[in-house]
């Protein structure tokens, strides 16, 4: 259907009143609540089926204007028959399309996710992309990474304290583990096992025997 308000307003139809004529006849209006034997039923207002089967069903309705006279649909709407999408998605309140696709082979997921938001903005105005589900979730644990390594920095450090009962001997874990990089590479070095051993609580080698050996000048640790 389609109705011109400026006809509407001429005639002192006001929009509410269409629209609340239109949803009474075509679906239904809430009245109230009645008794009937001990149960409360709702009461529900509707067009008779025979006048509201058909679109030119609608020339058979009228709107009370201002003046409280009648005025028939006919006088300011029209019907007309359109083609449309047989599904209509929505996101955020918007008419949207759900585009479903994954990263080629060898390409990762934030790349694509990339690719995906620069062809967007080639789009004339008005066009806009939002992320869902894991991409959303994807992208907004892209932008706290640098937050989220400061946590476990900070968390990985408590715990080796707590561990040790030392608020140092976590830092010169770290520097151990630090010289000892790259122990994939020299699996066979004194250096690489002992560095990997430090960082490893319950092994034969604990913090206070570090220490000890750190400080022993006739021994040599990582």
């Amino acid at each position: 259907m389609i109705s011109t308000s400026v006809k509407a307003q001429a005639l002192g139809v006001a929009i509410d009143d269409i629209n609340d004529t239109l949803q009474t006849a075509w679906g239904s209006s809430y009245v109230n609540d009645f008794m009937d034997r001990g149960r409360v039923k709702k009461v529900y207002v509707q067009a008779a089926a025979p006048y509201r089967m058909l679109p030119d069903d609608i020339n058979l309705w009228y709107v009370r204007n201002k003046d409280g006279g009648m005025v028939p649909f006919s006088a300011f709407a029209t019907s007309r028959w359109e083609t449309g999408s047989p599904r209509l998605e929505r996101y955020n309140g918007y008419s949207a399309v759900e585009i479903v696709g994954e990263a080629a082979p060898g390409v990762s997921t934030g790349t694509a996710m990339d690719i995906m938001e620069s062809l967007v903005k080639q789009l004339p105005n008005g066009f806009g992309l939002e992320w869902t589900a894991m991409s959303y979730q994807e992208r907004l644990s892209g932008a706290q990474a640098p937050a989220l390594y400061a946590i476990s920095l900070l968390v990985v450090f408590l715990c080796l304290a707590a561990l040790y009962e030392s608020w140092s001997v976590p830092v010169v874990l770290g520097n151990a583990g630090r010289a000892a990089g790259g122990y994939r590479r020299a699996a066979g070095n004194l250096d690489a096992r002992a560095g990997k051993r430090c960082l490893l609580p319950g092994g034969p080698v604990n913090g206070h025997w570090f220490i000890g050996e750190k400080r022993h000048p006739d021994r040599r640790v990582c």
